[in-house]
């Protein structure tokens, strides 16, 4: 493999005499599709709430540790990320809270450590058409909360570009609110959760071409329910995995990817789809964002993975797949030569 100015220009076969060896499997990064990272520093308190009462716009838990006297979300923010990449997660999607002033301040740590997306938010009482243009000034796209939300989505649809909301994460949303009106009105290009969501509304994303971004780790912590992994897949529906709130789910995307594996393996046994969620984690979100993370011509070497395939077993096992979701978090190798830093 060729580098110049640490862009990849060539991948053959052949030997090089000046060559720079690493031993081990490469392979494209992860991309975490949903994060809200403000929320990193206040771990594991407030586990006991209800998925509402944590984290539910605006009188939650987490709101309440925002405003505490000497909460620092930007130095939470920094610490998720670098954690991120620590574990080869090199593209992280979040979800700012806090609007307008939240957004403004998650730009100023782009670019540090990972390819960082920011989806920002306004506050109810200050959402206008004036304060939408202001906030597009610092966030890459927009995250709604819920559909719940009590203002016109249309203006932020004829607005924005990226627009995502979360959707049938509970039982309760799931059933107020319908997803092809909600679709019409928001036009959405993702969404987040689905947990509840049925076969013939996973064949609506699919015909919708609308990605769903799936959190096995965080809906079984809040006790909502259990991503219906294989539906999504078997429905054709392009599945993103994300690891949502950083107070009670670390930012190790490889967990999700495991649990989303055995949760596919119980409903559907005998099965296997760990080749969708590795693209699901890795080239299919970066090909929804832009982002070159292939082993190919063209491609930031500093995007992508090196995993030691000898210790963790990979290299014998006899399905490559499901060996790299299951062990490849654990040997992820350090290289100069790969980091962002």
């Amino acid at each position: 493999m060729e580098v110049e100015d640490g862009i990849i220009t060539h991948v053959g076969n052949g030997l090089v005499g000046n060559a720079y060896e690493i031993k081990g499997l490469l392979m494209p990064s992860l991309v975490n599709f949903h994060v809200h990272s403000g929320d990193y520093m206040v771990m594991e308190e407030g586990y006991q709430l209800t998925v509402k009462e944590a984290v539910g716009d605006p009188l939650s838990f987490k709101y309440k540790a925002f405003s505490r006297e000497g909460y620092d979300v930007s130095a939470s923010i920094r610490l998720f990320l670098r954690e991120s990449l620590r574990l080869g997660v090199k593209t992280v999607v979040d979800f700012r809270e806090q609007g307008i002033q939240g957004s403004k301040l998650a730009k100023t740590l782009k670019g540090q450590w990972v390819n960082y997306f920011i989806l920002g938010r306004l506050e109810e009482e200050e959402f206008s058409r004036e304060a939408l243009r202001e906030l597009m000034k610092y966030a890459d796209g927009y995250g709604l909360p819920s559909p719940s939300a009590k203002y016109d989505f249309r203006v932020i649809k004829d607005s924005v570009k990226l627009r995502a909301s979360h959707f049938a994460e509970t039982l309760s949303q799931w059933l107020k609110y319908d997803l092809e009106s909600f679709i019409e009105d928001f036009s959405p290009s993702f969404l987040v959760h689905g947990v509840w969501l049925d076969e013939e509304e996973m064949r609506v994303l699919a015909d919708r071409d609308v990605p769903l971004v799936m959190c096995p780790r965080s809906n079984m912590w809040f006790s909502v329910g259990i991503p219906k992994v294989d539906l999504a897949m078997d429905s054709q529906v392009k599945v993103f995995f994300g690891t949502d709130n950083g107070a009670w789910i670390s930012p190790n995307l490889w967990k999700d990817m495991e649990l989303a594996l055995l949760i596919s393996r119980t409903r559907k046994p005998g099965s296997d789809y760990s080749k969708q969620i590795l693209k699901g984690s890795t080239t299919l979100p970066s090909s929804f964002l832009g982002i070159k993370n292939r082993v190919e011509e063209g491609t930031p070497l500093n995007m992508l993975n090196v995993v030691d395939d000898e210790n963790s077993g990979i290299k014998i096992s006899k399905n490559k797949y499901m060996a790299i979701i299951k062990r490849g978090g654990d040997y992820i190798l350090k290289s100069p030569e790969l980091s962002k830093q």
